[in-house]
């Protein structure tokens, strides 16, 4: 039973790509500029040049190096020094050393405007789409409480149910183990230091 639900996950995991690609057509290929604008571009202001925006270059431990970009329209996480309250919220405007987030006041029934400085900025929450890694850290978790599952509601060498053995956990934990990986990998929190850095550009 077990070796069936591995090779089930294997094969479910293996067409994601498949399922999540068009088929190809070079007269609809789109440049690198337009795939990058495409990207998370929900609510993006970029009208013209010279257009703020704030970028995140980051060299964690794990990972290597990535740009992370924030323009106007965008969501951001992060936290302040000294403070210990999570913002989430959407970026109205960015300025030289700062930028400014919308916060719904519900009391008032309106929409309130805060300056944030990129210096009072403790710790941001990011994420990163990376091809297999990205679906891996929800389906091997998954996959590691199933292989355990089956082996403990069926019958197994001992013919009993509601047993497991070492075996059984040690191949479940490290799927799991593996899942919490790619986890951290696809979505980080990043503390601004020396190695993560926020600077702002401008389109152009």
């Amino acid at each position: 039973m077990k070796q069936y639900l591995t090779i089930l996950f294997l094969f479910v995991l293996a067409n994601f790509p498949a399922w999540s690609q068009d088929q190809y057509d070079p007269q609809k290929a789109l440049s690198s500029e337009e795939l990058f604008l495409k990207q998370n571009s929900n609510n993006r202001i970029i009208s013209t040049p010279g257009q703020k925006y704030i970028i995140l270059d980051a060299s964690p431990v794990i990972g290597g190096f990535h740009r992370y970009r924030f323009f106007p329209g965008d969501n951001i996480k992060f936290r302040l020094n000294n403070e210990t309250i999570r913002f989430n919220d959407m970026i109205t405007a960015v300025k030289d050393s700062s930028f400014t987030i919308g916060i719904v006041n519900d009391a008032l029934g309106r929409m309130d405007y805060q300056d944030i400085l990129l210096k009072d900025i403790r710790l941001m929450k990011v994420s990163r789409r990376i091809p297999f890694v990205s679906q891996a850290a929800y389906l091997l978790p998954f996959a590691g409480l199933i292989y355990i599952g089956a082996d403990f509601f069926n019958k197994g060498l001992d013919n009993k149910r509601f047993t497991t053995d070492g075996s059984t956990i040690a191949v479940g934990g490290a799927f799991i183990a593996t899942g919490f990986f790619c986890y951290k990998l696809s979505f980080s929190s990043l503390k601004i230091n020396n190695r993560n850095k926020l600077k702002v550009l401008e389109t152009y």
